[in-house]
């Protein structure tokens, strides 16, 4: 069978010294400038939804990159810990990261799976 371009194979990940066996890899830019809907009663059918930029802003250490991925192993990440996340392969990655959260799944018949969400700290 023939390789496609798009394959992550080879993809690999560690976080805070811990490699993990990945299945899946997702990196998420956001906008951490968030606006406010001030739509109005006094609005007709048919009108754009008005909104104006969010009068406070974020926390500054707020990047808007979260890294979330999926994982074979019974390893368990705890919420705030804070470490060096490198991705190597499909994407290439190697920054400072906090998790945000975190699951690990037991099931009968099936391997312990884990899945996390890391906040990427700016580079």
């Amino acid at each position: 069978m023939a390789a496609t371009p798009h394959d992550s194979t080879g993809t690999s990940l560690v976080f805070d010294g811990t490699t993990f066996t990945v299945t899946n890899v997702v990196l998420n830019y956001s906008n951490v400038r968030d606006s406010i809907d001030i739509s109005h009663l006094g609005q007709t059918t048919g009108e754009h939804v008005l909104s104006q930029d969010a009068p406070l802003i974020g926390s500054a250490n707020d990047t808007g990159v979260e890294v979330s991925f999926d994982y074979i192993g019974p390893i368990e990440l705890v919420g705030e810990t804070s470490g060096t996340l490198t991705i190597a392969g499909g994407l290439n990655l190697s920054r400072a990261a906090t998790v945000s959260s975190s699951n690990v799944t037991l099931a009968m018949n099936d391997a312990i799976r884990g899945s996390a969400t890391l906040k990427v700290a700016a580079s």
